[in-house]
């Protein structure tokens, strides 16, 4: 090892050898300093300790206060003249460095709690004063105000418990060393005397010590000296009366001097609180110009401190007392008096009638540090005896007092918190139920338990009640779609596949137990149906059940499902597609793009009239219909549900050879929202020029005609933006130029092809992908669902209604299940419809002649039917207004409000009002076709939200066409599911308005109506 510099302090163990200690065969004296700092940050208890060695050793203000926790915890300085060593132990009762702890942990963003720290180191701290009164002959108790601290007093005793355990242990480390047969058998040179030292004062002194001085000399009777007589009579009896001081001071863990005083009052208080105001003033007295005699660095220590202190400094507690306080009390002289014994004679503090002969041995200062570095190694050393470390686990477990009543007041308050949880729990509950119990027992167990185990404890009751919940108790998280939940215990799905975890779940279907009454497809049934938990069983599987036994045998019409074309078929993943706008794609962009298909179109007609194959491949798919004649609420509801897209179908024929395209230009919803029948003679004049001049661009290429729907008579056609339609038909090319000559098909028409397919208009339907929701109008059109939500079936003709008596269908209110006329005009031939007076003239005709065309009226009946969850079902005439007839009288309203006004989808059910006032819901729609030439259509589309929100739709190319003379339902769907969850009933009324069926349900098409 390397020389070391005896000119500082150091930390214990010392990086030296005991061979290079300075005097090493001198006597050594050992003062401990021990006890608590003064309560600021600048303090040190050791600091006392430097007037004594003429230096500031002890530093008030560490220099750097984390080297506090690496390089140890006892400080340790030799002084080789006055043959005395100083330790001086750093711990927790040291207000720095407390400070410095809660800082690291501040800035570490530990998790461990400051009591768990607190008991580690007051472990640590027990080892150390268990080293030092083994190795001292004086401890300085440190006390940072002028009473006793009477927590010390468990301490002592509990350390001298353990060091008579250790005895042995410290005797085997000792065995070798160069110490007496005593020493090596009691485990120690001394029994150590305790020296109280107290900080400050509980009065003012200066006065008094002031007028002392004058005389020279401190009275006997001075209120400082019966204050430090009165504290060693209170100490002397404590000490005492719990038995840690005994009358054979050998027998115990220390001893205090019988006639020499052992408490000192420090009278003065020049501690730093301000360490600013100390190094000024300090750099004030350095930097005056005076003599060379009167410089600060030719004054001794202790005249240095004596000026510091006449100038009214805040001299620090390095240099904080002087060396003679006024009147001669001072605090070098209280304590050289007990260093001069333990030099000379010894200690002998055993008191009682039959004395024993004290132990008391000092050693060289090479012998002192051999021993006090193996019992150090003793204590703190890496591998301990086993023996040793099970006295020092006993010790552990008596400082941790706190820590022990805190486990037993929490392990009896467990039980109670469990039974707190398990009070009034029903057999299965969900997660949130579970939480709110177990908040209830946690709130009795911080009402009883106390102490650092409280979070120890916490976790076992989480885990405990956890526990007892998982046993079997889980509830099904599951929640319907109409915000039920699932009452069945915890379990797994007949489809779900086993795994590890879900193995020992039972296999059944989730439950609400919660049931509505529904019918079925035709309405001719009613079932009770269960609360769904998918759109599946909501739309489907309820009614798919019920066609064995109802409606299996009625005719029905198909509806567009996805057909597998592989066994690995997967949902699609739908993403919100971005608008147009979104696109940054301009308006001028938008106009091309609309015009590009409307040549393109027109150009294809042509290859499709000319039989050329591959046509149909480019032909897109379309939401709107061609080929049929509506009315006015059927044009504007197609540019309300599909303003802003532009789609194309592929038809065909009566001969299957002919085809059909509509483009339908991009419409302002606003703008169409009224529209309503302009006259025949207005029809389309202006979309038709519009067309014709986009057909002009192209020499030769024929002219089609164009079929637009009726406009508002109320509406300037000037400023009114039509819809068109443009009717292709390849059987029959109408010509309107005199120019009649074939046109082959172009590169320019290719390319207006190639276009449409870029903008993602010309998808087939996809045969590995499905559309997990429904069909509406922001859904991919090349996905299609894995079964139908709606339904359309045949109840047979239409004779089976009488306009008298209504449907007999269940669950029809009273007087509420009436279908509303809806009177129709068509063209029909004189002979196919002749009159009275005509007929007899007719008879004997075998050739027919010219034929006149007249007008015949027609009456279709509709109805729209409402639902309520307890099977009430009722028709209305009008939003929200219920048909009701008596018996005593016919139905006086029409079906013009259902033709030319969007409906509700849920209206307030009449017979439920007084109770809890269910909604009913939208559900079927009948129509009875009549007999003629006249072809009547359906197409349905449902807006269940407020905007935004997209309009649902049965997904047919055309509207559903009904044959004539028979009597037709439209079941709708009870829940529409969108691509990203479901469109529940709103909460809030205001929103109730939005959600409606929108007009254009109904139209019709005249067989005989010229081309």
């Amino acid at each position: 090892m390397s020389a070391f510099s005896f000119t500082d302090k150091f930390v214990f163990p010392p990086a030296f050898e005991a061979l290079s200690v300075p005097n090493s065969e001198s006597k050594v004296c050992v003062i401990s300093v021990i006890g608590k700092s003064a309560y600021h940050t600048n303090a040190s208890k050791a600091s006392t300790l430097n007037h004594i060695l003429d230096r500031d050793v002890f530093k008030c203000i560490p220099k750097e206060v984390d080297d506090t926790f690496t390089k140890g915890d006892v400080e340790c300085f030799y002084d080789v003249e006055s043959q005395v060593i100083f330790l001086h132990l750093r711990s927790l009762n040291d207000v720095y460095r407390v400070a410095s702890l809660c800082q690291r942990l501040v800035s570490e963003k530990s998790s461990k709690d400051f009591f768990s720290l607190w008991q580690k180191e007051e472990f640590r701290i027990a080892k150390t004063l268990l080293w030092m009164f083994g190795v001292s002959h004086l401890l300085l108790l440190s006390h940072p105000g002028s009473t006793f601290d009477i927590t010390f007093v468990r301490l002592f005793r509990t350390l001298d418990n353990i060091r008579l355990k250790l005895q042995h242990s410290v005797s085997d480390q000792l065995h070798g060393l160069p110490v007496s047969k005593d020493w090596s058998y009691n485990g120690r040179p001394c029994s150590p005397r305790v020296l109280f030292i107290f900080e400050s004062c509980c009065f003012d002194s200066s006065t008094e010590d002031s007028e002392s001085a004058t005389k020279g000399k401190l009275l006997k009777g001075s209120p400082i000296k019966k204050l430090q007589h009165a504290i060693e009579d209170q100490i002397y009896r404590i000490l005492r009366k719990s038995r840690v001081i005994t009358n054979i001071s050998n027998n115990s863990l220390f001893a205090v001097p019988a006639n020499q005083e052992f408490v000192y009052v420090h009278t003065e208080r020049s501690e730093v609180t301000d360490p600013v105001a100390y190094y000024l003033e300090q750099l004030r007295l350095n930097s005056t110009i005076v003599k060379d005699s009167d410089s600060p660095r030719s004054r001794s220590y202790q005249s240095n401190r004596k000026v510091n202190q006449g100038n009214g400094s805040s001299g620090s507690r390095s240099s904080s007392t002087t060396a003679h306080s006024k009147g001669g009390n001072s605090f070098k002289e209280f304590l050289w008096q007990h260093i001069d014994m333990a030099l000379g004679r010894g200690f002998d503090d055993n008191v009682g009638r039959n004395p024993v002969p004290s132990l008391f041995e000092t050693v060289t200062a090479q012998t002192w540090f051999m021993v006090a570095d193996r019992l150090y190694q003793l204590y703190f050393g890496d591998s301990i005896d086993g023996k040793a470390q099970a006295h020092l686990n006993t010790l552990k477990s008596l400082l941790e007092t706190d820590i022990r009543f805190s486990e037993n007041r929490c392990n009896k308050v467990l039980p109670l918190a469990e039974a707190a949880y398990q009070e009034g729990l029903p057999t299965h509950y969900v997660t949130n139920f579970h939480l709110s119990k177990l908040a209830q027992a946690q709130r009795v167990f911080h009402q009883f338990a106390r102490g650092p185990a409280c979070d120890k404890y916490l976790k076992q009751l989480e885990q405990s009640c956890e526990k007892f919940w998982r046993n079997g108790r889980q509830l099904c998280e599951e929640i319907s779609i109409l915000s039920n939940h699932c009452v069945n215990p915890l379990h797994r799905l007949p489809d779900d596949p086993e795994t590890d975890e879900n193995r020992h779940l039972p296999i059944m279907p989730h439950s609400s137990q919660l049931k509505t009454k529904a019918a079925c497809n035709c309405g001719r049934k009613q079932a009770d149906k269960e609360d769904p938990f998918d759109h599946k069983y909501a739309n489907f599987d309820f009614f798919d059940a019920l066609e064995a036994s109802c409606c299996g045998e009625l005719e029905h019409i198909d509806l567009p499902i996805f057909k597998p074309s592989t066994s690995e078929v997967k949902a699609s993943l739908i993403k919100r597609a971005p608008s147009r706008e979104e696109k940054g794609e301009s308006a001028i962009q938008k106009d091309t793009l609309k015009h590009d298909i409307v040549t393109g179109m027109g150009s294809l007609s042509l290859a499709l009239s000319l039989g050329q194959s591959g046509g149909s491949e480019f032909l897109p798919h379309q939401d709107h219909h061609s080929g049929i004649s509506t009315t006015d609420h059927y044009t504007s509801h197609q540019s309300d549900q599909e303003g802003g897209t532009d789609e194309h179908e592929e038809g065909s024929g009566p001969e299957g050879g002919g085809h059909s395209v509509d483009v339908v230009e991009e419409e302002d919803e606003d703008h169409l929202e009224d529209v309503e029948q302009s006259p025949d003679k207005e029809e389309g004049s202006g979309v038709r020029q519009e067309v014709e001049e986009s057909q002009k661009e192209e020499e030769g290429s024929p002219k089609q005609e164009v079929v637009t729907m009726p406009s508002s008579p109320k509406q300037d056609p000037s400023s009114q933006r039509t819809e068109p339609e443009i009717t292709i038909n390849s059987q029959k090319v109408d010509l309107e130029s005199s120019q009649k000559e074939e046109v082959p098909l172009g590169k320019s028409v290719l390319k207006k092809v190639i276009e449409l397919d870029e903008v993602g208009t010309l998808r087939q339907h996809s045969t590995t992908e499905y559309l997990y929701g429904m069909i509406h109008s922001d859904s991919p059109p090349h996905l299609l669902p894995m079964f139908p939500s709606w339904s359309i079936c045949c109840l047979g003709k239409s004779s089976m209604y009488n306009h008298n008596t209504g449907l007999d269908l269940p669950g029809f209110l009273h007087g509420s299940n009436f279908l509303l006329p809806w009177d129709i005009t068509v063209k029909a031939e004189k002979d196919k419809w002749p009159s009275i007076g005509e007929t007899t003239s007719r008879k004997g005709k075998q050739k027919k002649s010219n034929k006149e065309v007249g007008e015949v009226n027609l009456r279709i009946y509709l109805g729209d039917e409402y639902e309520c969850p307890r099977g009430h079902r009722f028709f209305c005439s009008g939003p929200e207004k219920v048909i009701k007839v008596s018996s005593s009288s016919t139905v006086k309203d029409n079906a013009t409000k259902l033709v030319s006004l969007d409906m509700p989808l849920y209206c307030p059910c009449p017979q439920c009002r007084s109770t809890k006032g269910y909604v009913a819901q939208l559900m079927r729609v009948y129509v009875s076709t009549p007999e003629g030439p006249v072809r009547v259509t359906v197409d349905p589309n449902i807006q269940p939200s407020a905007p935004p929100c997209p309009v649902f739709s049965m997904g047919t190319e055309n509207p559903a066409e009904l044959p004539a003379g028979t009597l037709w339902v439209v079941r709708l769907p009870h829940i529409y599911m969108g691509d990203h969850g479901p469109f529940s009933i709103p909460t809030d009324s205001q929103h109730m308005q939005f959600c409606r069926m929108l007009k254009g349900v109904f139209s019709f098409r005249d067989l005989n109506k010229s081309p």
